[in-house]
């Protein structure tokens, strides 16, 4: 029951987060200099909840340096992908596109373990595919909506790696986890923000709601690793299907975004796809235990 809580938490704080981006961008603050902030925030907020610094002793000793790294990298860039696919799509609808990663995360797991794809999976995925095909429709701007899925697709690929690594870590704690995995990009996207345009400073208030976004987000990570090793990766990813279904109705009501009826249809198909796997992994599990 606890791990549910974590799993919802992190979705609500996810939510929260992510139908900020937006806002933030209304207040011309960079994209880099929006996901340093987001880190900077994490990152510090991870060392005064565990009270220490960063150690390359402990990674060493417990043998997650290349899987930390790895794991950083895939954090950034899933994060980057992320808000720049806002650019070009309501955040709601990039939030949908983005819960495709259990369908990716069961299939990656599915390869690992070298199990075949039955007749329901495939099923799914071309229900997901045409479900995310109907979002995509729109009277106008079709070539920005796109664009926009496309890199939400790459986003939820590289959260599906995320979920499939994070159970190696399950020597560290939540927080340590948040620690160890967040200084990297944090590194990373002040190096591109400065390299961008050279050093600026945007409005206060753009800032401000970046340091909230980031608070926000360093919450979610932590309920997030922990639901991920109590609860494991595809069930975490499902219950989580509730983030894009916040996201789209803070996105109705605080940017006035709407949904054909067509794209409300894929939504659909694309949820009953990952509900469907979710449970089909737990089935899986269960029969494995007996």
């Amino acid at each position: 029951m606890f791990a549910v809580k974590f799993a919802l938490l992190s979705s609500f704080f996810f939510a929260l987060n992510v139908s900020m981006v937006p806002l933030i961008y209304s207040f011309e603050v960079s994209a880099f200099l929006f996901l340093f902030l987001r880190f900077a925030t994490t990152f510090c907020s991870s060392l005064i909840v565990t009270k220490s610094l960063f150690s390359f002793t402990q990674i060493r000793n417990k043998k997650l340096g290349f899987w930390l790294v790895l794991l950083s990298f895939l954090l950034g860039i899933q994060s980057w992908l992320f808000v720049e696919a806002v650019k070009y799509m309501p955040v709601g609808l990039a939030s949908v596109v983005l819960f495709t990663y259990p369908l990716i995360t069961y299939l990656i797991v599915s390869f690992s373990k070298r199990r075949a794809l039955d007749f329901t999976t495939i099923l799914m995925f071309i229900m997901a595919t045409i479900g995310i095909a109907a979002i995509s429709q729109s009277s106008e701007g079709v070539y920005s909506l796109v664009i926009g899925i496309v890199l939400a697709l790459l986003s939820a690929i590289s959260y599906s790696f995320i979920l499939f690594l994070t159970p190696r870590f399950s020597s560290l704690r939540n927080w340590e986890i948040v620690k160890y995995s967040t200084l990297i990009p944090m590194v990373m996207f002040l190096f591109l923000f400065v390299n961008e345009v050279g050093v600026y400073w945007p409005s206060n208030e753009g800032i401000i709601l970046s340091l909230i976004s980031g608070t926000l987000f360093a919450t979610g990570l932590f309920f997030f690793y922990a639901a991920v090793r109590k609860y494991g990766p595809t069930r975490t990813a499902n219950i989580a299907y509730s983030e894009p279904l916040m996201v789209l109705i803070i996105g109705f009501l605080l940017y006035s975004d709407s949904i054909t009826v067509i794209q409300a249809i894929g939504i659909v198909l694309v949820a009953i796809a990952s509900i469907t796997i979710e449970r089909r992994q737990l089935t899986q599990a269960n029969n494995s235990e007996v």
